[in-house]
């Protein structure tokens, strides 16, 4: 099935408003509307910081976060793959990795500020001296930044209303962009963020409103009822994990993502069996004019080859004629995408119970 737009008209339009007003308490939708204007805050914000030489003469970076909190990292680690001066490691669990030394840099993430693993590696981080910035709303990440004397990016959450960590990645990208410019581990024009927030700006109220024109609102449709297979190559490998994350939270939808040209080395296989379950997949592939001409070819495989086997594939293109406006553009296009998921799914994206349980049980 290749991608496309439904008809609905007007009447579809008022049917998913009202959806949308009655499911969405938290107002998300218009969180996500607000991801532009997160950006440019935290990049006037940070403008001005400056940072201790600890901080700034490293050889590596490892950025503690889980969740939301660590997706920010994901998405600089692949648009910035051929700029970044310095190597970046996410770490996603409770161990800082054993090479750490004086020459590493932590940054420590957790917008609740409350995130027991990355509490962990702060602790860790403290034992070894190893010099870390915290990067947070606040919570106990603030409070103990303040007790060690650790240099501290705070920052308010008024333009994400909902309250959802994920929703905020506005804010989260461009805090850890905007400190890496700062320290010195990427060259980045302020021009660049600012046509990339421009180009938000332009297609924000496409993608907000519920209708057949919206490409956010079709890729939903098409993949109701679906569990999906996000599927990307290069500066957009990040925006796959985003969005599988997103879908996954937001829509309470299966998602999961894979890299180009990664998968080509396994993944097809495994679309044999279980047979019954390929009419419940769909396949999402996040193409680009800017791959290597290569990878481009193993998309273009890649679907045809899937469409062989029965799995429904869509295709979607970003805006934007740089890696980070692509990426950016993406981040909000899924995030939207993921919204619409949810409504057709007929629940509010923001509550996330059966994490929170996981929680509760966790400190029993």
């Amino acid at each position: 099935m290749s991608y496309s737009l439904h008809s609905g008209g007007q009447f579809e339009k008022q049917a998913a408003e009202t959806k949308i007003a009655r499911l969405d308490q938290s107002d998300m939708h218009g969180s996500i509307g607000s991801i532009p204007d997160q950006m440019e805050a935290a990049w006037e914000e940070i403008a001005e910081r400056t940072f201790p030489d600890a901080c700034r003469n490293v050889n590596h970076v490892v950025v503690a976060g889980m969740g939301g909190s660590a997706l920010g990292a994901h998405l600089i680690q692949d648009v910035f793959q051929d700029r970044l001066r310095v190597p970046v490691t996410v770490v996603s669990d409770y161990a800082a990795p054993s090479w750490i030394d004086e020459r590493t840099l932590i940054v420590l993430s957790s917008y609740s500020g409350g995130t027991e693993e990355v509490m962990a590696v702060a602790e860790h981080g403290l034992s070894r001296g190893i010099p870390m910035i915290a990067l947070t709303t606040g919570g106990n990440l603030e409070a103990f930044a303040g007790r060690h004397g650790l240099p501290a990016v705070v920052f308010g959450s008024e333009l994400n209303t909902c309250g959802q960590p994920r929703i905020g990645l506005g804010y989260a990208v461009t805090y850890l962009l905007a400190m890496f410019r700062q320290l010195g581990f990427v060259e980045l024009a302020g021009s660049e963020l600012t046509r990339a927030i421009m180009l938000l700006r332009e297609a924000n109220p496409l993608y907000a409103a519920p209708e057949e024109e919206n490409p956010a609102y079709a890729l939903a449709r098409s993949t109701r009822g679906k569990s999906i297979l996000i599927m990307a190559s290069e500066h957009l490998t990040g925006n796959a994990h985003i969005m599988a994350n997103q879908w996954n939270e937001n829509a309470k939808n299966l998602a999961a993502w894979f890299a180009i040209p990664e998968l080509n080395h396994h993944l097809l296989e495994g679309m044999a069996h279980p047979a019954e379950n390929r009419d419940g997949l769909a396949a999402v592939l996040i193409q680009s004019g800017l791959y290597d001409p290569r990878n481009r070819r193993r998309q273009e495989i890649t679907r045809t080859l899937l469409e062989e086997q029965g799995i429904a594939t869509l295709i979607i293109a970003p805006r934007g004629e740089t890696a980070l406006e692509q990426a950016c553009d993406l981040l909000l296009f899924g995030t939207y995408a993921s919204f619409y998921q949810a409504v057709m799914n007929d629940v509010d994206p923001s509550p996330i119970p059966w994490v929170d349980q996981f929680k509760r049980r966790m400190t029993e």
